[in-house]
């Protein structure tokens, strides 16, 4: 498939240049991946208008970094990003993809999550993509959904509204369990166990981030990625009740 991209310096080029208000083509700016079939862009209107219905219901918008209905937005957006893509796993794996999908099309929801409510408040660049992959919005939207996506479940993404943004984060995007989903959702679902407040954590911050350091280390001597759900969790259970002990 050939698909359009945008590499990061001229992302930042223009984003630096818009905010001090000089008039660039986006557009101009896009370059093609791949080849083949044409991209179908027609996902990008019913993502648009999802997304737009999604932040009128956040009617006070998001006022800080600790601000609850930020965790609420991003596990709901999650779902209809991941939802609405369906474009090929190579468009899906390619960053630059992410960064052209969110400067091109969806800089305003960007603004929206990251300006706080304040007119002169921007958000950083990062958030676009460039210089981290993992903290492209967009792309971090989708991730969350995919990594604890339950396809035997009648919803299937049940799970997204579980869990804090700090935890997917910190314990899953950055401990690339992006091939094991099985222990990605056995992990969610031990942290996060009350279906009554899937936010609120089991374990102590420190618990939490010394269980996620025993867990790694015993990753060369286990394949995550081959265990079943039950047997993550009788691993995750294991380790928790030595690091609580301790």
């Amino acid at each position: 498939m050939r698909y359009p991209t945008m590499m990061a310096g001229d992302a930042s080029t223009y984003l630096q240049a818009k905010r001090a208000g000089n008039q660039v083509d986006v557009e101009s700016l896009a370059r093609f991946s791949g080849s083949g079939d044409e991209f179908d862009s027609s996902f990008l209107q019913p993502l648009r208008t999802a997304l737009t219905k999604l932040m009128a219901s956040f009617p006070e918008g998001i006022k800080s970094k600790s601000d609850p209905k930020a965790n609420g937005f991003e596990g709901k957006a999650s779902r209809v990003i991941h939802e609405s893509l369906t474009v090929g796993s190579e468009v899906l794996a390619d960053p630059e993809f992410w960064i052209w999908l969110a400067v091109t099309h969806f800089p305003d929801v960007i603004e929206w999550r990251y300006r706080y409510g304040k007119e002169d408040c921007a958000a950083q660049l990062g958030n676009y993509g460039v210089g981290s992959r993992t903290e492209n919005l967009l792309y971090r939207l989708w991730l969350r959904a995919e990594l604890v996506l339950d396809e035997e479940a009648a919803d299937r993404y049940h799970l997204a509204d579980s869990g804090q943004i700090d935890f997917y984060r910190s314990h899953l995007f950055r401990q690339g369990y992006a091939n094991a989903r099985n222990f990605a959702r056995a992990l969610l679902q031990f942290q996060y166990p009350k279906k009554s407040n899937p936010t609120e954590p089991k374990l102590k911050l420190l618990e939490i981030r010394d269980l996620v350091k025993r867990l790694r280390r015993m990753r060369s001597n286990l394949f995550l990625e081959i265990l079943p759900e039950e047997e993550c969790r009788a691993v995750i259970e294991a380790e928790a009740a030595v690091v609580v002990a301790n």
